[in-house]
């Protein structure tokens, strides 16, 4: 893989428990506007992994990115070294991949990939997109490329 770009869920509802929660219109919004920020930047991934929790599930949904999705549910409530395994355990043929989750794993990996770079808040719908070294990601191993939040 040659770019990782990391997405944080839209805003979502306080509802429990805390895997069912909806998106809110809000969160539809930033989803949307963040999937047609990475239209508009030829950022198009190959594949996502995504959450499985139900607000993660709905933002890919609505980012309306045209690629194949696996839910994993290692990446809900979970730690950065989980979502460095996650990522090196899909195939290689994956040029550009999305990973939808959550805070603070999705800032904590973002900030591993690339010590020292202006990273992202990471406020809902926030993505940042990285180029990687060859082989298997680690901390040290990205270059931030761009990032947005709606």
């Amino acid at each position: 893989m040659t770019v990782l770009i990391l997405m944080r869920h839209g805003a979502a509802a306080m509802l429990l428990p805390d895997a069912d929660r909806p998106l809110t219109d809000d969160g539809v919004a930033e989803a949307a506007a963040t999937g047609a920020w990475l239209r508009e930047t030829g950022l198009a991934p190959d594949l996502a992994l995504v959450s499985s929790a139900r607000r993660t599930r709905e933002t890919f949904a609505a980012t309306g990115v045209d690629c194949p999705a696996e839910v994993l549910g290692e990446l809900y409530n979970c730690e950065p070294e989980d979502v460095f395994a996650a990522v090196n355990a899909v195939c290689p043929d994956a040029e550009t991949l999305l990973v939808v989750g959550h805070f603070p794993a999705i800032p904590e990996v973002a900030h591993l990939l690339a010590p020292g770079a202006d990273v992202p808040g990471f406020s809902t719908g926030t993505v940042a997109a990285f180029t990687l070294t060859p082989g298997p990601i680690a901390p040290g191993s990205g270059t931030l490329l761009d990032s947005f939040s709606p």
